[in-house]
């Protein structure tokens, strides 16, 4: 993939802003997510990856908004239960720390390009990620933490069992298992940490944990952002006056 961070590439940066741009006016035109993605992608001759980008990064104003509306930072989740999606976090956090890239969505969420789903696996990586996690939540600790960790991916109970050595060692109170279907186990009031779309539809508060801890430790090299994509009636012109970042 380009570099589109330092615009080593300036004409893949250029057009991947102009196929958002178009991406973002045919959703808010109710056009299928696959069709719209399917149009700008060869109209601006994107590859497979920056196609990812966009699938991943650019949703129409109305869903966008509704996500940012729900979307709650530490402060707000004090009194809480906090129930952790993860993998999902995990793997965000060790992309960073291993210099994959990120995106910024413009429906609020830092989200991870890896796809390491099915090919996750723990590491050295995956114990600094853990301490980041846990050292964060001691500092910005909710009322009760849960960690639900997806059964069927790799070695997960290792991960939730160090999970729940490293939480009772903070001295906060919660724990972390395994299951099936983690989302099908969050309940409806706690607020869900973690960026997944389907999870956060679902919820009534979430937060961007992985964003959370990244920034607090230090600041994610961010690949592509799309956090302007949001109010502006009328996109293209925002990038070809320069307003948008990313």
């Amino acid at each position: 993939m380009d570099d589109l961070t330092t615009g080593h590439n300036p004409n893949t940066n250029w057009r991947l802003r102009l196929a958002a741009a178009d991406f973002f006016f045919l959703l808010n035109q109710s056009y299928p997510r696959a069709t719209a993605l399917e149009l700008v992608g060869n109209r601006y001759d994107l590859d497979a990856a920056h196609r990812v980008l966009l699938s991943r990064g650019v949703f129409c104003q109305r869903e966008a908004l509704a996500r940012r509306g729900k979307l709650k930072i530490p402060a707000q989740w004090r009194k809480d239960l906090l129930v952790v999606d993860g993998h999902n976090v995990q793997i965000a956090i060790e992309s960073h720390l291993g210099g994959k890239p990120l995106l910024q969505a413009n429906d609020g969420a830092l989200r991870d390009l890896a796809g390491l789903s099915a090919r996750y696996r723990l590491s050295e990586t995956s114990e600094v990620a853990l301490d980041m996690v846990v050292a964060f939540l001691k500092l910005f600790s909710p009322r009760e933490v849960l960690f639900l960790f997806d059964e069927p991916m790799h070695r997960s109970g290792e991960l939730a069992a160090n999970y729940r050595k490293r939480i009772a060692a903070a001295g906060l109170k919660g724990g972390a298992r395994t299951s099936p279907v983690p989302e099908r186990e969050f309940p409806d009031d706690c607020v869900i940490a973690g960026s997944d779309r389907a999870v956060i539809d679902s919820a009534r508060r979430w937060t961007d944990m992985a964003r959370l801890v990244i920034d607090y430790f230090g600041s994610p090299e961010i690949t592509a952002d799309f956090s302007g994509f949001l109010l502006a009636r009328s996109a293209k012109t925002c990038v070809l006056e320069g307003e948008f970042p990313g």
